[in-house]
């Protein structure tokens, strides 16, 4: 098959990271993949097997499966307009998902933007795949949505236990330090500060824009006698699985972006969101309970294994086959295509630096949708 997928950037981050490796097993298993984004730049932290171009390149190509997963005004814009016989939307966050139900006119505001975006890819007939289980009974249940389950997976190559010298007169927590605000870093600092007050051992490490290479992030882990998230909304917790696969003891909330890899008390121990103390009272119980500690870190290490992107690539080449070879739908009605014709209005109101004269005009022209 030829897949092609549509990202923002190349950076590091965990979705990207997701996409990559997914794309990285599609091309062993045989398909022509291309990674299309902002300006076609080689990505320089990971290993990427797929093809790289530019957005300017994405509406010069048929593609026989185009994936997206970022919901923003340029991407969502780009696979509206491609020519493609499957489109693709792998929801990966919701972000402001309690203005997803019903109407909300805060949906329109520019702060919320990646959320209007989320809610219009989720209103389009595009197929819709969900990396977590959570996801996928939130969409069912809260907006009737139907969306496939294809889990997040791990590389193993790149996260694995290492052994570490131990360090006297240091107890060591790791998190990620993400500094956007659902990323829970601020509860993660609260929680260190007051255990720090038990065990004043304790140092708090981080490793968000320190530019570590990922060669050297299964040492990091490892270096930690725990690992602690704290994060408020998760569609797939890439730190929480990654600390597994490095058999590092895991202190994490309880969101639904956990819940197919973390269980309370056999493979992580699982506290409310924004609840410092609740975090420092499980941090110091770990640290002063060395046969939970390696009972947690062995039964997670085991559980996380199952969760593979091999595993994840053949199940997407099933979806996908299934999908292509199902009896193509009829084309859009005049009322359909109108009514594209005026979300692409809106669309263009909300793009930052995109006036209201240039879409108010496609209103007057001939146009052909996908």
């Amino acid at each position: 098959m030829k897949i092609s997928f549509i990202e923002p950037h190349l950076q590091l981050f965990g979705g990207i990271r997701r996409i990559i490796g997914l794309a990285n097993r599609l091309i062993q298993r045989g398909h022509e993949v291309t990674v299309f984004h902002s300006d076609g730049s080689p990505c320089e932290w990971m290993k990427c097997e797929a093809r790289i171009k530019s957005h300017q390149e994405v509406l010069k190509e048929m593609h026989e499966v185009i994936i997206y997963n970022d919901p923003n005004p340029t991407d969502y814009s780009l696979v509206r307009k491609a020519k493609a016989r499957l489109k693709v939307f792998y929801v990966l966050e919701l972000y402001t998902i309690s203005l997803l139900r019903g109407f909300k006119p805060q949906l329109y505001f520019p702060r919320y933007r990646r959320t209007f975006f989320v809610k219009e890819s989720l209103r389009s007939p595009y197929l819709k795949l969900a990396n977590s289980t959570w996801l996928v009974r939130w969409l069912k249940e809260e907006m009737n949505i139907e969306s496939l389950l294809l889990i997040g997976g791990l590389n193993t190559e790149v996260f694995h236990p290492v052994e570490m010298k131990e360090t006297k007169n240091e107890i060591r927590i790791l998190s990620s330090g993400d500094p956007r605000k659902r990323k829970g870093t601020q509860t993660v600092q609260e929680a260190v500060r007051l255990a720090k007050l038990r065990e004043p051992q304790i140092i708090l490490d981080t490793y968000y824009g320190k530019g570590i290479p990922q060669e050297k992030m299964a040492e990091k882990y490892s270096s930690a006698l725990i690992f602690a998230d704290g994060q408020i909304q998760a569609g797939w917790n890439n730190p929480v699985a990654e600390a597994m696969a490095c058999k590092t003891p895991v202190v994490c909330t309880d969101i639904g972006g956990v819940e197919d890899i973390a269980i309370n008390e056999k493979t992580a121990l699982l506290v409310p969101p924004r609840n410092p103390k609740a975090m420092a009272s499980s941090i110091l119980r770990l640290i002063q309970d060395k046969n939970l500690r390696e009972n947690l870190r062995e039964k997670a290490y085991q559980h996380i294994l199952q969760f593979d992107w091999e595993k994840t690539a053949e199940k997407l080449e099933k979806i996908l086959i299934s999908e292509l070879t199902r009896p193509k739908l009829s084309n859009q009605s005049p009322k359909s295509k109108t009514l594209n014709l005026i979300l692409d209005v809106l669309h263009g109101i909300l793009n930052i630096g995109y006036g209201m004269t240039s879409p108010i005009r496609k209103l007057f022209k001939r146009r052909e949708h996908t």
